[in-house]
């Protein structure tokens, strides 16, 4: 009969060596993708672009740059997420990636339905911080360089801002956005119309008629 000291044991399996391929430390994912010239990257639970963290490019310029700008973008950060779910195997990182830039997609598709909500027969518009923004031009801060530089440029481009301001003042159809800036709209109109009183009409002086010979 086999002693039961002579009976051996099988080793715990959480005391068992590991294989050499769970050893060894994974190697890092390569989150480098360039497209359109545009080189991205995913740090730090940050997504980088050209170096710079997204979340603060959006965060700076989201309200200032146009429409078509963040349609690109959105069409190259979905190539990112597609380009990273094919290349990248840790399933944890790459869950983390793709909900920050699904809210990034979100915040930016949120941005350019607004910027499209604010425009009136091919005019934009936006008033942020009492400054109104005519297709991406600061009508306040215009006007005002206007006043202190006078010029034939700046006339030109002062009438320019009035035909903009009017297509909005007779063509806003009931838009509930041009309502919240339909005051500052018909304030700046006026501005602009008195600003330009101060350029006199160009008139095209003529020299005297000459009298004939032997007239006095």
């Amino acid at each position: 009969m086999t002693e039961i000291r002579d009976i051996r044991v099988p080793p715990r399996i959480d005391s068992l060596p590991l294989p050499d391929r769970e050893t060894r430390r994974a190697p890092t994912q390569d989150w480098r993708f360039t497209f359109q010239g545009q080189k991205f990257d995913y740090q730090g639970g940050k997504i980088l672009l050209n170096n710079q963290n997204l979340a603060e490019l959006i965060g700076e310029n989201l309200t200032h740059l146009s429409a078509q700008y963040w349609t690109t973008m959105t069409r190259r950060l979905a190539r990112y997420r597609d380009w990273a779910s094919l290349h990248i195997d840790d399933p944890d990182a790459l869950a983390k990636f793709s909900a920050l830039l699904h809210a990034f997609m979100t915040k930016i598709f949120g941005r350019v339905k607004k910027k499209f909500d604010e425009t009136i027969d091919g005019v934009s518009f936006h008033l942020e911080d009492g400054q109104l923004l005519l297709n991406g031009v600061n009508v306040n801060a215009f006007l005002e360089m206007a006043k202190k530089h006078r010029s034939e440029k700046g006339k030109i481009f002062l009438k320019g801002l009035r035909n903009r301001l009017a297509i909005l003042q007779t063509n806003r159809g009931g838009n509930s956005n041009y309502e919240k800036i339909r005051e500052t709209v018909d304030r700046l109109a006026s501005a602009i119309e008195k600003e330009l009183l101060h350029y006199s009409m160009n008139v095209i002086e003529l020299p005297p008629p000459s009298l004939p010979p032997g007239k006095v």
